[in-house]
């Protein structure tokens, strides 16, 4: 019987503790500070006088609310992490962003910002439904589980989330917050979640897709392309070396865009006879391919046959590329002949 005694009280024990369960994410206590109210105005002693009042302690109202007692989530939030090269967060910011400032070589701060946002949802599969250039993105639907309660209860919460982008007037800084827009929680009957929470975990939600951006962005840095298009590929454009030169211009390393050239220029029709990475030249024959019918048909680029130079000169967010024929470099006419079809080479090569 005595042993039927302990067992009893050793269910008490477990149906009381199950009673006083309070979640990791709940403050423990008893909270007393929610009760107070505020003292009446002090009174004096009899035949004595208050000396005159003053300000100087006074305790200003509190602008606004917020959850108090076990309301309050206790948990460590998310963090902003900076970790693309340009990016900062601000001392006492209020809201989940992160602010990028142009770099050496950044032709365009809120182009680059902008692709690499549209690129780390596109990389992640988070469907955008509605976008304004460069202004604002709206994603689909982006659930997640989470256990909540004494017994651990699995609740799946979807989310949409907004990104919006600010660029200062100089053209030099671009910002980009992060926001939940619309939150779906599924029904949950066992337990009871607090607001408070759900607005906790909605904050800890934007920061890691804002995080997730700032990710893609600095790993795109890593890998040495700075200028993106749509399609996730690096932008080519027209410019001029160095030396003053038509040549075709990277938004890319040297180190990317050389290794890049290895792809590009065989699939346009150089055969690549000799290679020196020191001084940047890639020696290389042009060949038209050959017709089904013998013979060469015209190639894929407007050139005359023979031996070219490729030139690839630059630095870590910039290089341009520049051709030679007999040691002289191509016109600006010659370069804008043949720009659709090697710049197009390049952004599906770069898209892989």
């Amino acid at each position: 019987m005595r042993v039927n005694l302990l067992v009893l009280a050793g269910a008490a024990t477990v149906l009381a503790s199950a009673c006083t369960f309070t979640p990791k994410q709940q403050a423990e206590g008893k909270f007393e500070y929610t009760d107070l109210t505020a003292e009446s105005a002090i009174q004096p002693a009899p035949n004595k006088q208050l000396p005159e009042p003053t300000n100087r302690y006074t305790v200003p109202d509190v602008q606004g609310s917020g959850p108090i007692g076990t309301a309050v989530p206790i948990l460590a939030p998310k963090l902003v992490w900076p970790v693309a090269d340009g990016s900062r967060v601000e001392e006492a910011e209020d809201q989940v962003r992160v602010y990028f400032d142009e770099l050496d070589g950044m032709s365009d701060i809120e182009q680059y910002v902008w692709q690499g946002a549209l690129q780390a949802l596109r990389m992640r599969n988070i469907a955008v439904t509605e976008q304004v250039d460069r202004k604002l993105i709206q994603t689909d639907w982006v659930t997640e589980t989470f256990v909540y309660g004494e017994d651990e209860e699995e609740v799946n919460i979807r989310r949409r989330f907004e990104l919006k982008f600010d660029t200062a007037e100089h053209g030099r800084t671009t910002a980009v917050s992060s926001a939940v827009v619309e939150r779906d929680l599924s029904a949950v009957d066992t337990v009871e979640i607090e607001n408070s929470y759900l607005q906790f975990r909605d904050r800890d939600a934007a920061t890691s897709v804002l995080n997730m951006v700032v990710s893609e962005i600095a790993m795109t840095q890593q890998t040495g392309v700075a200028d993106l298009d749509d399609e996730g590929a690096v932008l080519v454009d027209m410019g001029f070396d160095e030396d003053g030169y038509a040549s075709f211009i990277m938004g890319a390393s040297f180190s990317y865009t050389w290794a890049l050239m290895q792809d590009v220029l065989p699939e346009l029709g150089f055969e690549v006879d000799d290679f020196n990475r020191e001084n940047g030249r890639y020696y290389v024959t042009y060949e038209f391919e050959e017709s089904f019918w013998g013979g060469s048909s015209e190639g894929k680029l407007d050139l005359s046959e023979g031996a070219y130079e490729v030139k690839v000169t630059g630095d870590a967010k910039r290089t341009s590329i520049t051709i030679f024929r007999d040691r002289t470099p191509l016109s600006a006419d010659e370069v804008m002949q043949i720009f659709a079809p090697f710049a197009a080479e390049i952004r599906t090569q770069s898209g892989i």
